[in-house]
């Protein structure tokens, strides 16, 4: 063979080669993506999604498999493109159209999800997840009826999946038919007995029937599975609160927002109980939660304002009844409580008007508490029945999607940099002299020249070393020891200042900062965000006026998910400090994750007439509308 006919058969080899190998490459980044997908690493499944999509933009697949992805982190308009995507490219998948109806229905367009599922059974009406997949739509719009015949169908097409019999129970529930309901969660839990949210969902229809030793036997038995199931404690409160038990009841829903920090339905009850004990100022509080997660809640509103006007806040109250009626045009009720504030403003005539608007609504309708009081249970039964996880784990926003983050937490340091803008002067009692204290981010390096720290560090040795119970000495030498991650060094000497003057709220702050740079730079098991946060207390304690405490702590409330927590933080922070832009800034962001936009745009409003330019993007996308 000629050396010519060598290179040509080489490079017919090669190219072959190669060929194949980017092909099993481009098949192996959607296998493993599927695969990533199913050990729920969704990041990562969707890199590899991406790299596939680059490469065969003309193939549904990975678009399908990264819209599931972006679904489960919550990114429901993300996912929503992807489909439309997919779908454009295989119109005739019948996954892709319960998928994208899927989305449809959680994003509250009950409408295009019917036609998406319509286009399904276009596709093959014999299909049974269609029928499940659109008595649960029928199931979310309380149109229970028909939710049961489309179960019923898919049971008719030989489907045996447990679902449908959840859906089934619950829409029973819905028709009050709670017999047939506990029959057919009988089967759900014949199926999985060893699920304790199937014991919770039976206990449910119990406590309807009034059947209250079973339904404790369930919730029991649903604990005894699965010990912080907070479903199983807020039925477990719901049943003892029927029976006039208080006390028993208060402690499985303390428990309940433990478990969920977030639950607007143990504020919402935990509320009620308070408000039956006159225990008006914690009712308040909690009401205030629940419309803090929720300001559609129109009974919190209603049961708010009575407290409100029997604190005699009638400003306040008026301002809450209004609500009321915004939300909810029909509400008996609430045109007879602002008949009352009325009254008792002076205002006869307006009174007599909502008199009588009350009488008009109430001829042609019933009283509508009880309904929405009902509503509001049906929608946790919902919850429980479809899911075993937070009750308000989805929302609007969410931070890390949208390229938004937090303003960090903040620092102390002995020495200016540029980056330093504000100062703290504390008074150093045993020398009689003010310290400066400069702020930094946490998030941050807060390094200075390296000759300049050595030079104060020196200098504090030696000052040390002629006064050995100067607590404000420590202190100063621990933040330098922090900024050249000398940690050992720096909790030594600031758990000395401590012991020398534990009233020193700064000591207790940097040992806080100290502890949370550990645990972020070194990932110390020894430590913990709540040693971090139980200093920030002690600091809290010394000083409760000590806005930036407050700030930090509701950053660590937020990553430990405790955005009820954080709230109260930042608020406290503003409280302290009516011009903390930060503070109304991360307060809002929040709110925007738990869908209070109302609220969150006031807060962006003010932040961005506080000088904080960088929040008018955000009021861009999410309150101008």
């Amino acid at each position: 063979m000629s050396i010519y006919n060598k290179i040509g058969l080489f490079f017919f080899i090669f190219l072959f080669t190669q060929s194949s190998f980017g092909q099993v490459k481009k098949e192996n980044k959607l296998l493993i993506g599927r695969i990533e997908l199913s050990d729920k690493n969704f990041q990562s499944a969707i890199e590899n999604f991406n790299i596939v999509i680059q490469n065969e933009p003309k193939n549904y697949e990975p678009y399908y498999y990264r819209g599931i992805a972006k679904l489960e982190l919550g990114d429901l308009i993300g996912a929503e493109k992807d489909l439309d995507k997919a779908i454009l490219l295989e119109p005739r998948s019948i996954d892709l159209y319960l998928v994208r109806s899927s989305i449809k229905d959680r994003l509250f367009k009950p409408e295009e999800a019917f036609e998406n599922l319509n286009k399904a059974l276009e596709i093959n009406h014999r299909n049974s997840d269609i029928y499940v997949n659109r008595a649960i739509v029928y199931s979310n719009l309380d149109n229970y009826q028909k939710a049961i015949t489309d179960c019923e169908t898919a049971l008719k097409y030989h489907s045996k999946k447990e679902l449908i019999y959840i859906i089934r129970g619950i829409s029973l529930m819905g028709l009050k038919k709670y017999r047939e309901a506990i029959e057919d969660f009988n089967v759900v839990i014949e199926n999985s007995p060893y699920n304790a949210t199937n014991y919770v969902r039976r206990a449910t229809a119990y406590f309807y029937l009034n059947v209250m030793d079973s339904a404790m036997n369930d919730v029991n038995y649903a604990l005894h599975i699965e010990p912080n199931n907070s479903y199983a404690f807020f039925q477990k409160a719901v049943i003892y609160n029927k029976q006039g038990n208080d006390e028993f009841a208060l402690n499985n829903l303390n428990k309940v927002i433990e478990l969920n920090p977030n639950s607007s339905s143990a504020y919402y009850n935990r509320a009620n109980i308070f408000a039956d004990q006159n225990n008006l100022k914690a009712a308040l509080e909690d009401y205030t939660k629940v419309i803090t997660i929720n300001n559609k809640n129109i009974l919190a509103y209603y049961n708010r304002a009575i407290i409100y006007q029997k604190l005699k806040k009638y400003k306040e109250a008026r301002i809450d009844i209004e609500k009321t009626i915004e939300l909810y045009p029909d509400f008996v009720d609430a045109y007879r409580m602002r008949a009352l504030l009325k009254q008792q403003s002076g205002d006869l005539i307006g009174a007599e008007q909502d008199e009588q608007t009350a009488e008009i609504i109430n001829s042609t309708k019933v009283n509508y508490s009880d309904s929405l009081k009902r509503s509001e249970e049906l929608r946790l039964a919902k919850i429980t029945s479809f899911s075993n996880g937070n009750a308000n784990s989805q929302s609007s926003l969410s931070l890390k999607e949208n390229n938004i983050s937090l303003h960090p937490s903040y620092g102390l340091s002995l020495i200016p940099t540029q980056q330093e803008k504000h100062i703290i002067d504390t008074w150093n009692k045993t020398n009689n002299t003010f310290t400066s204290y400069y702020l930094y981010y946490l998030d941050e390096s807060n390094a200075v020249f390296a000759n300049t720290q050595n030079s104060l560090l020196e200098k504090l040795n030696q000052q040390i070393s002629k006064n050995e119970n100067d607590a404000e000495l420590y202190l100063k030498r621990a933040i330098i020891y922090s900024s050249l991650n000398q940690y050992g060094n720096a909790i030594l000497d600031l758990n000395k200042s401590i012991d020398l003057d534990p009233s020193n709220y700064i000591a207790y702050f940097s040992r806080a900062n100290l502890i949370y740079s550990i645990i972020k730079s070194l990932n110390n098991s020894n430590y913990s965000l709540d040693m971090v946060i139980k200093d920030y207390d002690k600091c809290l304690e010394h000083n409760p006026n000590f806005s930036y405490a407050y700030f930090n702590r509701a950053n660590l409330k937020c990553q430990k998910d405790d955005y009820i927590g954080a709230i109260d933080d930042f608020s406290k922070a503003i409280k302290a400090s009516n011009s903390f832009a930060e503070a109304y800034t991360n307060r809002a962001l929040i709110l925007l994750i738990l869908e209070n936009n109302e609220q969150a745009c006031k807060d962006l409003s003010k932040a961005g007439e506080l000088g904080n330019k960088n929040v008018y993007d955000i009021i861009g996308k999410y309150c101008n509308y």
